[in-house]
Parts: structure tokens; C-alpha cells; sequence
């Protein structure tokens, strides 16, 4: 979907009236990163039905009787102005597991949190929700224009085409934050939307979910080092020399077993969440219990194996030993999934997310 049905003489005339000097200051840069998002009273073009998340009520995390509040500290408790938050490479580090990454910071987290909405419109998001109860901050959808073509006319005009061209794809990030005893933990997660043909006529298309991109949510945890303090070259090696624990889960009797501790398996399946397009409307800390919901706008395995959209549900972890944790998942009561297959489903698609 790279070039939009738009009359080719309007796009020529205006560009004409550039200058050589605008239009060479237009090339690209050679930036694989470079988000455009809505705007504030502009709506960018985005997939269809992905435009209703702030009318569903179900779906908002801010609100009393947050169970996490209560069992931890409000991550953003008496915020100071976000001001110049220098943390060393010493105190960072990013740890990884499998695919997923995270980013541990010794900082308190009402110094980090201020940072974190300033880091994502700096890297051309709009903030779509911001939960500082429960420690998540979630984009809206942007168009990646670092993956357009940079040869042929858009290489000569540059941004002057800009208009013209669409990549077809859409990326959304969810952040969410943890608090430990010596600092917190920084988790990014990518969601991703595909434009595609209905058929071989490419008369029409749909907008369909992707996978979750890996290196975005690295890059971007590399980019949020250096903002909070390191520079380019500390925060390339940490990324490099990130400590890989992978571990992987099985599945038995209707339940996830993750070969590793509570606490690790917390973090893990909490990523494995936020990539498939779970809302999580609540979490007990104390009790290990995530509650969820299918995200509004998903299409994804949630969505066709579980269905209602503002059915909440509990995942829950047990302890087995020093090494291993059951996951498992209730409806809001508390009781068994009725629908087996569809569960079936969704520990496949976690399974594989924790290899």
C-alpha cells in the first residue's frame, strides 16, 4: 500500500514550488525509527475500528480500588517535575529472557515514570492511555516512515510526497513499569497492524494484526537508556551484552508451566500479555493475579478464542518450586474457562512467546 490513489499532478505542482535546497533537505537521514502519529487535533489515517479505545469505559485504568496501588507504591506518588533525570550505564541494565527484554534501572520510580511520556512523543507517538496506578503507559497507533522507499522520485522530492505514500503498517507500544527494592523495571511491548488484499484483484484490503517485533521493543528500550541518561555507545553494549535467561513453558491440563521462578515468570507472562493485545484492567502484586481483558480493538487469538470483549478474566500464578510456576486462567469469578479450545489456543500462542 505504498502509494495512495491521490492525482499525481497535484503532488507535481506542489512540488515544484520547492526549492533545490528544501528539497535535498528532505532526503532521508538513513533512520530505520521515525513514527509519525497523530497530532494533536489531527487524526492520522489508522486501521478501522482501531479509533474507539477512549469511548469504552472497560477499558480505562485509571479509577478507585486499584488492586496493585494497594499492595505497592503509586509509581507516581508526589511526582516531581520530570527535569534532568541523569542515571549512569552503572545503574542500568538490560535483561533478557528468551525474546523478552527489560530494562532495570536503580531509580526510584516517581523519578522514572515523568520520563516516560515525554520519551514517546519525543519518538513521534501520541499517548493514547496513561495509568500511573498501575504503572502503564500505552501509545497510539503510528506509521513507521522510515520504511518507505528512499530511491526513484520520493529520493528527489523527498517529504514533498510524503502525502502519496503509505507503508500499510501500523505499530502501537505498551509500557509498564515495576517497582523493586532497588529501583524499578521497564517493560516495552509491540503490537503491530498489516494492511493487506481481500483478494487477487487487489481491489480492497483489511487491516490484520502481525507479530510482535522484537528489535523495535529493544531499540526502543536502548533509546530510553540513553534518555535517561547514558549515552549511544553504553547503551549499544548493554543492549548487546544483555544477560539471556531463557527458559522455556510447557503445557498441562489446561494450564502454562514456566520453567522459572515466580518472580521471573511475573515479568515474562506479563510481556507475553501486553504482546497479544490484552488490556490489563488490574493486578494484585500480593495475590500474583492479573486481571485482563481483550483489547478493544484486537482481532487477535484472545478475541477469537475467548470472544466477549468486555469479559474480564484472571491469570493467575501458582508457585510449583524454586524452578517452576503454573499459569493459569479463570473468568472473573474465579471458576474454569468454559470454552477449553479457545484456552487451548491462548496457551499455545503464550507458550510459544516464552521459548
Amino acid at each position: 500500500m505504498q502509494l495512495k490513489k491521490v492525482s499525481y499532478v497535484l503532488a507535481l505542482v506542489g512540488a515544484l514550488g520547492l526549492s533545490a535546497c528544501s528539497s535535498l533537505d528532505s532526503l532521508s537521514t538513513g533512520s530505520k525509527i521515525d513514527y509519525k502519529s497523530q497530532t494533536k487535533g489531527v487524526s492520522l489515517e489508522v486501521p478501522p475500528g482501531l479509533t474507539d479505545y477512549e469511548k469504552n469505559k472497560q477499558f480505562s485504568l485509571e479509577g478507585d480500588g486499584v488492586r496493585y496501588s494497594s499492595v505497592n507504591q503509586d509509581p507516581t506518588a508526589q511526582q516531581p517535575t520530570t527535569g534532568n533525570l541523569l542515571v549512569s550505564a552503572a545503574d542500568m541494565s538490560i535483561q533478557k529472557s528468551g525474546d523478552a527484554r527489560w530494562l532495570v534501572v536503580k531509580r526510584p520510580a516517581e523519578q522514572v515514570w515523568p520520563v516516560l511520556q515525554e520519551f514517546w512523543e519525543e519518538n513521534g507517538f501520541s499517548i493514547r492511555s496513561s495509568s500511573p496506578k498501575l504503572g502503564l503507559i500505552e501509545t497510539d497507533w503510528a506509521e513507521n516512515r522510515a520504511s518507505l522507499p528512499q530511491t526513484g522520485l520520493r529520493k528527489i522530492l523527498g517529504k514533498a510526497l510524503d502525502g502519496l505514500y503509505d507503508t500499510g503498517t501500523r505499530d502501537m507500544f505498551k509500557t509498564r513499569i515495576e517497582p523493586t527494592t532497588g529501583g524499578v523495571e521497564v517493560y516495552i511491548s509491540h503490537r503491530g497492524m498489516e494492511e493487506v488484499y481481500t483478494s487477487a484483484a487487489k481491489e480492497n484490503t483489511i487491516w490484520q494484526p502481525r507479530p510482535a517485533d522484537t528489535q523495535l521493543e529493544a531499540e526502543f528500550l536502548r533509546r530510553l537508556m540513553v534518555k535517561l541518561g547514558t549515552n549511544e555507545k553504553e547503551a549499544k553494549a548493554a543492549l548487546a551484552n544483555s544477560v539471556n535467561n531463557s527458559k522455556g513453558a510447557t503445557i498441562s491440563d489446561n494450564t502454562l508451566i514456566v520453567a522459572d521462578t515466580m518472580e521471573n515468570a511475573w515479568r515474562r507472562v506479563g510481556l507475553s500479555l501486553d504482546r497479544a493485545g490484552l488490556s490489563v484492567v488490574d493486578r494484585d502484586y500480593t495475590s500474583r493475579i492479573y486481571y485482563v481483558t481483550p483489547s478493544p480493538d484486537d482481532k487477535g487469538i484472545f478475541r477469537k478464542s475467548f470472544g466477549k470483549l468486555n469479559e474480564t478474566y484472571q491469570v493467575k500464578f501458582k508457585s510449583l518450586g524454586a524452578e517452576q510456576t503454573q499459569v493459569s486462567f479463570t473468568d472473573k469469578n474465579g471458576a474454569a474457562v468454559a470454552d477449553t479450545s479457545g484456552l487451548a489456543r491462548v496457551l499455545k500462542t503464550l507458550q510459544k512467546s516464552l521459548k
